[in-house]
């Protein structure tokens, strides 16, 4: 980083610790524990953008361009009389950040209050930007190629550069938010309930168990919710044999069905605070992303879920719940990357862990990686946690 122009040396005051942990690769992966330097810091209270606003601007949009930039925060220069402020110690002496580095609790305001200043003008007209994250849209492939001139001088004045590996150009149809835009309008993308679309066959009485606490816990938004479950509860019952038969499968359908439709399923709404339930096995991870109603009952904007590869099955309770989160938050960043959200653990650990000076191992990689988000972690019993516990233990 020093070759590079990343850093300089640095004599000041401040020195924030440093965590190097070896990736699979065997390359080390560096952080800079920012916590203390957070705690300290004015938050800055320049808005993002609400994503509901920018999907109802794209009109009777055809052509639609999707542009990430690489390496974003790197690509702004801090402020000289701030670099000590950035500054960590290493055995060859103390350094300093000459770019805004990862973990710092204003960056995300920062490079926001930056893409509005080099596209001022433009925004809201025929380009959004959302952070690192740019959508160009038209009504036509003249006009479409005419605005990505003019946005292409603008970040080029800035010395902006992009990623093409992530960039996607003059399309009728891309993924943006967490949404699908195309020029037939805005839908969900379908990913957020495949989870429980393809939800398979409850083969025996601990699987059927685990559907059951997922399907339950939003039973009150289900009219007639016991008499659909009766099929499946009888296999429950002491004593009566496993047999899974057409009953059964009318009533698991069914509950599938009520599972990914309103009013359970609601569209997010970046007003309210966000909820992700996350939980862990040694088979697989879980997520629920969630807003609260006025009643103060959960209602799902999107299920997720993945397995363990055999490494991840092998590690600790705690590292397992930890990688949920990891894995929670990427899958959710388009929605939580900015704002100020709650995580729900059953898994008591994971809350002092985030507040612990020294965490070693890959378990200090992953706070580290943490830094960017802005979030209170609260813990709930795994009685109440059964939603999203049961999309952690579902073989997918």
């Amino acid at each position: 980083m020093l070759q590079e122009g990343l850093i300089e040396r640095s004599t000041g005051p401040w020195a924030a610790p440093v965590v190097l942990v070896r990736k699979k690769n065997g390359k080390l992966h560096f952080c800079v524990d920012y916590r203390e330097l957070n705690n300290v810091t004015i938050k800055d209270a320049y808005p993002l953008p609400r994503i509901d606003d920018m999907l109802d601007s794209f009109g009777k949009a055809q052509c639609f361009t999707f542009l990430n930039l690489a390496s974003g925060y790197r690509q702004v220069e801090m402020n000289p009389a701030d670099r000590p402020k950035t500054a960590f110690i290493t055995q060859f002496g103390t350094y300093q950040f000459k770019v805004m580095p990862f973990g710092l609790c204003n960056a995300p305001a920062t490079f926001q209050r930056l893409m509005d200043e080099v596209l001022r003008g433009y925004l809201w007209k025929f380009v959004m930007v959302y952070l690192d994250n740019v959508i160009i849209y038209s009504d036509t492939f003249e006009q479409h190629l005419e605005h990505l001139r003019v946005i292409f001088d603008r970040l080029e004045d800035a010395g902006l550069k992009l990623n093409p590996d992530k960039c996607s150009f003059v399309k009728e149809e891309l993924e943006f938010l967490g949404h699908i835009v195309s020029n037939k309008g805005i839908r969900t993308d379908p990913a957020k309930i495949q989870k429980v679309k393809d939800f398979p066959v409850p083969l025996n009485v601990t699987q059927l168990r685990g559907f059951l606490g997922l399907a339950s816990y939003y039973r009150r938004f289900v009219p007639g919710f016991s008499r659909i479950a009766t099929p499946l509860n009888k296999l429950l019952k002491k004593g009566v044999a496993y047999s899974w038969g057409k009953e059964q499968q009318v009533a698991f359908e069914q509950l599938k069905q009520t599972l990914i439709a309103s009013p359970i399923l609601i569209f997010p709404d970046f007003e309210k605070q966000f909820v992700l339930l996350t939980d862990a096995s040694t088979f697989g991870l879980g997520a629920i992303l969630s807003q609260l109603d006025e009643d103060g009952n959960d209602r799902v904007i999107a299920y997720a879920s993945r397995t363990c590869n055999k490494a991840e099955s092998n590690y600790s309770a705690t590292e397992l719940e930890c990688l949920a989160v990891i894995w929670a938050v990427k899958h959710f960043h388009a929605y939580i990357y900015g704002q100020r959200f709650k995580l729900v653990t059953d898994h008591a650990a994971l809350c002092h862990l985030f507040n612990t000076a020294t965490p070693i191992g890959r378990l200090a990689r992953w706070v580290m990686k943490l830094q960017m988000y802005d979030f209170e972690t609260t813990h709930r019993s795994r009685r109440k946690h059964l939603n999203v516990d049961s999309l952690s233990r579902i073989r997918i």
